[in-house]
């Protein structure tokens, strides 16, 4: 999508006939979409980036950012903040944060080492448990574009609820991981309130589970919290990732199971070759908030991409989405073919890359 992009400048004239010099420049890249942030210019890369990734699955990667960013809008409005990367984390003060709690290292959120970590699962523990995998930051800016000034923070801890304890796996309860989840949220907002101009700031924080490294649906948030003059109480978050076609899928969603269905048993039939058709919904208040469908083909002909993505187009009318989007994405032979996004308002974008 094409971004515009607005600058504000202001000049000092040198003279009658001299050319004005720039001495001030800053810009934002606008979103063409009202319900998203615009980004701050320059565009500043996280100096935590190399982290992530290390310990957690590309599907999460990806997720984490963008619910992060979703859930924040409550907070941070889209009308009177800019985005920005994270830039308060430095490296070290992530890595130190990443590492167990000790005497020199207070702020620590990993458990201290030997300890053992209650499951809550039967009488199984776990001796020295990671249960702090990553943290991300966003930042959002008010006031002039010229001036923008640094007014609130988002964070996503990133929590293990899976590892493996001499081979075998282990999972942590979800009461267990919430009840010490809460008390990390808590420390990592009081170590920020010890960087020097971050004392009073507003922060958003949310919790995040991850699924298995190798897994292939995301994680999902489970608590959020808002700290205002030091001051904030976490609540639960109800959402998950669902997999379709499954019992999982079929159970929770009736209606749109049986119209991802029509969908992918009218794909199977269209080209030669097997099709592959699959959905990933995201859940939220046990609603349908976003669902992503991958088709896989073999196309032989330009014009086979063509009529099936004209013919998913009109199936997708099938589906009861007034609350929410879905993006289709077709392959071939492990290319991206072709983009279909249809939007909660009925809005609809196709892109054939061929």
């Amino acid at each position: 999508m094409k971004k515009k992009i607005l600058s504000l400048m202001v000049f000092l004239l040198l003279g009658a006939c001299g050319a004005p010099e720039e001495i001030q420049k800053a810009s934002i890249i606008e979103s063409q979409d009202p319900g998203d942030y615009d980004i701050l210019l320059p565009f500043d890369a996280s100096p935590i980036r190399y982290n992530h990734g290390i310990y957690l699955g590309d599907v999460d990667l990806m997720d984490i950012g963008s619910r992060l960013q979703e859930h924040a809008k409550a907070v941070f409005s889209v009308n009177d903040f800019y985005l920005a990367e994270g830039q308060i984390l430095s490296i070290t003060r992530v890595n130190n944060l990443l590492k167990r709690e000790a005497s020199d290292n207070p702020y620590g959120l990993n458990p201290p080492k030997d300890s053992q970590f209650e499951t809550g699962i039967g009488s199984v523990k776990i001796l020295d448990a990671v249960l702090v995998a990553d943290i991300i930051e966003i930042d959002f800016y008010k006031g002039t574009i010229t001036n923008p000034i640094l007014s609130g923070i988002g964070f996503a801890i990133v929590f293990n609820q899976s590892m493996e304890v001499d081979g075998l796996p282990v999972l942590i309860s979800d009461e267990k991981l919430n009840e010490f989840a809460q008390t990390a949220g808590r420390k990592l907002e009081r170590y920020i309130r010890t960087i020097q101009g971050m004392e009073t700031i507003d922060i958003y924080m949310a919790l995040y589970t991850t699924q298995k490294i190798d897994a292939t649906l995301p994680g999902h948030f489970f608590s959020e919290a808002t700290f205002t003059a030091r001051e904030g109480q976490f609540t639960d978050i109800t959402e998950e990732w669902v997999f379709f076609p499954s019992q999982s899928a079929l159970a929770k969603d009736v209606q749109n199971s049986t119209s991802f269905n029509t969908l992918r048993n009218a794909i199977i039939k269209f080209t030669p070759e097997s099709v592959g058709t699959v959905g990933e919904g995201l859940y939220v208040d046990d609603e349908l908030a976003h669902l992503k469908i991958t088709v896989n083909m073999q196309a032989k002909t330009y014009t086979e991409v063509y009529a099936l993505t004209q013919t998913i187009i009109g199936l997708l009318e099938g589906f009861n989405h007034q609350k929410y989007d879905i993006i289709v994405k077709v392959t071939s032979n492990f290319e991206t073919v072709a983009l279909i996004k249809l939007t909660k308002d009925d809005q609809l974008s196709v892109i054939i890359t061929y």
